[in-house]
């Protein structure tokens, strides 16, 4: 499973933007998600052309069973909206309900600092780990929603997308959502309903999704703080020869010798 998680925009690297998962990321994880799960059924399975949009070409001279065996069309539409008119169903429709800003503590975290492991190791052979700062952090949640209809041109239809949908977000992508940085809090349906589509009744029902996700900036310490200096003490040193590396060269005049008398 692929997103278009990707930004045209400078801001986030000028500013040191590691996540900001509001808006555009848990779309496409939602999205990417179910297609990813109707792809591998039998019946409302779904396929995707060249360009990864849904495969819904003319069915002018299509045979009934396109689909089913092949890739010549998708029995079902996975999509945003928005995008174009929806005129292919049974469909999925996924878009955005907003969200807002949840701290994660009062100081959004400030002071929390990120450490590095550095090694050293003298001529002897000896070595010491240190724990250095790398990065500043700041971080903080936002919490929104997902709104997805499903729209289908029979009632069985539309009642069986919505139990096999609510059941996905609920427990079987739950955990691959976590490890993505998406929680979803609750899933709720909404009252189905039904409305006149020229000649014909669409039936649709609304899922609901709360939403959970985080944003972070790492700020390298290296752009706030110039030198960090280490103390290295490795105890008794063993007798001569000593290597090169470890020699200590220094000079006196003779007048510093003579004020030291």
């Amino acid at each position: 499973m692929t997103t278009n998680n990707f930004t045209k925009s400078d801001l986030p690297r000028l500013y040191n933007v590691i996540q900001n998962s509001m808006i555009h990321y848990p779309k496409e994880l939602v999205i990417e998600t179910i297609r990813d799960y109707f792809s591998r059924d039998s019946n409302y399975v779904y396929h995707k052309d060249h360009w990864g949009f849904p495969q819904t070409p003319d069915h002018t001279n299509l045979p009934l069973d396109a689909g089913y065996e092949n890739d010549l069309t998708t029995r079902l539409f996975v999509g945003e909206a928005f995008r174009h008119d929806i005129t292919y169903f049974p469909g999925i429709i996924v878009k955005s309900g907003g969200s807002t800003s949840v701290p994660v503590s009062f100081n959004r975290e400030t002071g929390m600092v990120k450490y590095e492991e550095m090694l050293f190791i003298d001529g002897y052979g000896n070595s010491k780990r240190f724990s250095s700062p790398s990065h500043f952090l700041f971080a903080g949640a936002w919490e929104g929603s997902i709104t997805i209809e499903i729209l289908a041109r029979d009632n069985r239809t539309r009642d069986e997308l919505v139990d096999l949908v609510s059941l996905l977000f609920v427990d079987i992508a739950f955990n691959d959502l976590v490890k993505s940085g998406l929680v979803v809090k609750n899933v709720s349906a909404g009252s189905a309903n039904a409305t006149l589509d020229r000649n014909d009744q669409l039936f649709n029902q609304t899922i609901t999704l709360q939403i959970r996700s985080e944003w972070h900036r790492h700020i390298p310490v290296k752009n706030v703080i110039d030198t960090i200096t280490f103390a290295v003490d490795f105890g008794q040193i063993p007798n001569g020869p000593f290597p090169p590396d470890l020699a200590i060269v220094s000079e006196i005049s003779l007048q510093d010798y003579l004020a030291s008398l």
